[in-house]
């Protein structure tokens, strides 16, 4: 089985909750064209609410694997859900070894890596500053980056309305820097989640 195939089980939960989903939250995703349909590729948003990866998930048709906080695998049943999901742990605020060579094994691999750059949800609802793994995993692996954007007027409740921009991907040789040049991994990131910002910023002013 391929580890990076949407499983069927899955592909049935995303057709039965899609709708309410839309509907729920009045759901809607603008700039699906630039959404890669093969290929290894990290996509990178920021990150309002605990539903942010459910919008991910039912925007998405291609599995996506991203990291989530250590402590929720503390829950025998968000592991369960997790290993069906494609999510894998990171002890928040550390630099784990395992879980980076992992998250860059899955891009080289053909397959989408999903991470927040921020590390944590916002506290206001702006974009805040990257931290340096999305672009040092970008960087490791040669994959571009699809920016993403999830938009909300305040917090998100039920039947208030949420949008998912999505840019065009940020070409590998736009983002690259040599080794361990610390400059170059700065820039990288500022470069991603400014991507980022700037989506988030057109979904303010089209509200």
């Amino acid at each position: 089985m391929d580890p990076y195939k949407q499983p069927l089980s899955v592909k049935i939960l995303i057709a039965v909750l899609f709708p309410i989903f839309k509907l729920f939250n009045r759901f809607e995703i603008i700039g699906k064209e630039n959404l890669p349909k093969s290929g290894g590729i990290v996509y990178a948003s920021n990150h309002i609410s605990f539903a942010d990866p459910i919008f991910w998930v039912l925007s998405i048709r291609r599995r996506i694997c991203y990291m989530a906080k250590a402590e929720l695998y503390n829950s025998k049943f968000l592991r369960g859900i997790f290993k069906l999901a494609g999510v894998f742990p990171v002890e928040r605020g550390k630099a784990s070894v395992n879980s980076v060579n992992h998250a860059i094994d899955i891009v080289k691999n053909g397959g989408i890596l999903g991470i927040f750059p921020e590390g944590t949800r916002s506290k206001d609802g702006k974009p805040a500053r990257a931290k340096s793994g999305v672009a040092y995993i970008a960087n490791a692996t040669g994959a571009d980056v699809v920016p993403m954007a999830v938009v909300s007027k305040g917090k998100i409740k039920p039947f208030k309305k949420v949008k998912l921009y999505v840019g065009k991907p940020i070409p590998h040789s736009e983002i690259h820097f040599e080794g361990t040049d610390r400059k170059g991994l700065r820039n990288a990131s500022e470069r991603i989640m400014s991507e980022i910002t700037k989506l988030w910023e057109e979904g303010q002013n089209e509200w």
